[in-house]
């Protein structure tokens, strides 16, 4: 058995030290200026609906496509709403009604917060619609080429009251075996509370979650918001958002375990609550480094308005004293208030920060949380979008560098989908990992095996066929498994 495992190891080793170019688009330009091949000069705008479109949430598909998601108005109310550019920024007219989809979910208004991919190319939105007396949990899944998915839900739909008044589902996550989690506030006892739920993968209430596939916790002393989701590599479930203590509000977490119960070894009980400002904190989004620690970002009072803020949690959520000062960092990027709503990591540990100061603006730190002055102006970039104000609202990084930015600007008379790109790179180190299924772990029945069925030439479901992969495993179909084998490690695989 030993030897096995050895020459498992040796094989995969072989395969990648082989393969070690990594896939990119020849980056010319200083880090943080437009990518002038996406779009108009750096810069797509697209209007969706019949009037207001505002975009909430972006994913990337493996071959580069770009899916952005949000709420667009249909001439009476609200729904859901999506579209899919090329990788040049141009509308990819193989999806929807040429290359935008619109959606009722509920009898009144809905609105989309989040989004997240299939390994099979079905998209997932989620986020919070008309009930039959209050805004409940929603959620809609698309095939690939952007129909209603009817093996989900009711004609693709489903919808859930998961409290006792307004729900609002800000998150979305997916697992492994395809179920699918959604998280946000709902009405608890007194006050709004941090809330999720989990759906199996054909859209019902997941029973082995929770009480009846739903969880509902109180974090602060008043209402409480959950933002953002994050999946552990061990199956733990992060939520994030800010909470009220006092008459203030604050960056707060809490983390649970697979089958919904708080984890008592994350901060105190499961919970944890942190100030970084002089005021009002609002934490938006979470990321997961690979060595388990845990980063929050959003928007924190710096005495006269609102600036980009972060933090970081060791992973048993104390604040890490290696990042910034007392594990915080508050930095302004524009004249007046500042709010960063989406954050991503870097192979290269870099944290990516991106969302509105009355224009698009980003920022990027360096592991240790100061500013990369490498990117941009003194680490920063704002860039006017539309013919007034703009907002980006999510952020995704390309395999090449490239930092992608989606939100809502004013087109030729209203609010309108907007992207932009910018240069990013190139990386100070290759993406290229061990960490095949990207689960943060590196073990021989799952990764090593993968790789070691590759080595021997085998493809398609031959490699992935009996491997148990983890609930928080990233690849674990063959289609995504190539594109990082491919894209990331250079390798050349004609199947």
């Amino acid at each position: 058995m030993n030897n096995a495992i050895h020459s498992c190891r040796m094989a995969i080793l072989l395969v990648l030290v082989l393969g070690v170019a990594t896939f990119a688009r020849a980056t010319v330009g200083q880090p943080g200026t437009l990518d002038t091949t996406f779009g108009v000069g750096g810069i797509a705008i697209t209007p969706v609906g019949a009037a207001t479109d505002g975009a909430a949430a972006m994913v990337l598909q493996p071959d580069g496509k770009v899916l952005i998601a949000g709420t667009c108005f249909n001439g009476l109310n609200n729904d859901f709403c999506a579209l899919r550019y090329g990788v040049d920024g141009v509308l990819d007219h193989s999806f929807g009604s040429g290359g935008k989809v619109i959606t009722a979910i509920g009898t009144g208004d809905d609105f989309a917060t989040a989004i997240v991919l299939q390994p099979d190319g079905k998209v997932v939105l989620a986020g919070y619609c008309s009930g039959v007396t209050n805004f409940d949990f929603c959620a809609l899944r698309y095939t690939a080429v952007g129909t209603p998915d009817m093996t989900f839900g009711n004609a693709g739909m489903v919808i859930s009251q998961v409290g006792s008044g307004n729900d609002y589902a800000h998150a979305v996550a997916l697992q492994s075996d395809g179920k699918v989690l959604l998280a946000g506030n709902c009405a608890g006892a007194t006050n709004d509370d941090f809330c999720v739920l989990r759906y199996t993968s054909s859209g019902g209430l997941d029973s082995f979650f929770g009480t009846n596939g739903i969880v509902i916790s109180q974090i602060g002393s008043g209402s409480d918001q959950a933002n953002a989701l994050a999946l552990q590599p061990d199956g733990k479930v992060l939520l994030a958002g800010y909470c009220q203590v006092g008459l203030s509000t604050d960056f707060c977490a809490s983390r649970y375990d697979g089958a919904g119960a708080l984890d008592a070894s994350f901060g105190g009980a499961g919970k944890v609550i942190t100030a970084i400002g002089g005021g009002d904190d609002f934490a938006s989004s979470i990321a997961l480094q690979t060595d388990g620690k845990i980063l929050l970002a959003g928007r924190c009072y710096n005495g006269l308005n609102n600036d980009f803020c972060a933090l970081r949690y060791s992973p048993s959520g104390s604040p890490d004293p290696t990042f910034g000062v007392s594990g915080k960092v508050i930095t302004p990027v524009g004249n007046s208030n500042d709010d960063a709503a989406a954050m991503t990591l870097q192979p290269d540990g870099k944290v990516l920060l991106a969302g509105s100061c009355g224009s698009f603006c980003a920022l990027r730190y360096n592991p240790d949380g100061s500013v990369d002055t490498s990117f941009g102006s003194s680490g920063k970039v704002i860039t006017p979008v539309g013919s007034s104000s703009s907002d980006a609202f999510a952020l995704a990084l390309q395999p090449d560098g490239t930092v992608l930015l989606a939100g809502s600007c004013v087109g030729a008379s209203n609010l309108d989908f907007c992207a932009i790109r910018y240069d990013g790179g190139p990386f100070t180190i290759k993406t290229c990992s061990l960490d095949i299924d990207g689960d943060g772990r590196v073990l021989a029945t799952t990764d090593m095996l993968v790789g070691f069925r590759v080595a021997l030439g085998l493809s398609g479901n031959a490699v992935t066929n009996g491997i148990g992969f983890p609930a928080a495993a990233k690849r674990y179909t063959w289609s995504l498994i190539r594109g990082f084998l491919v894209t990331q490690c250079g390798m050349l695989l004609v199947q």
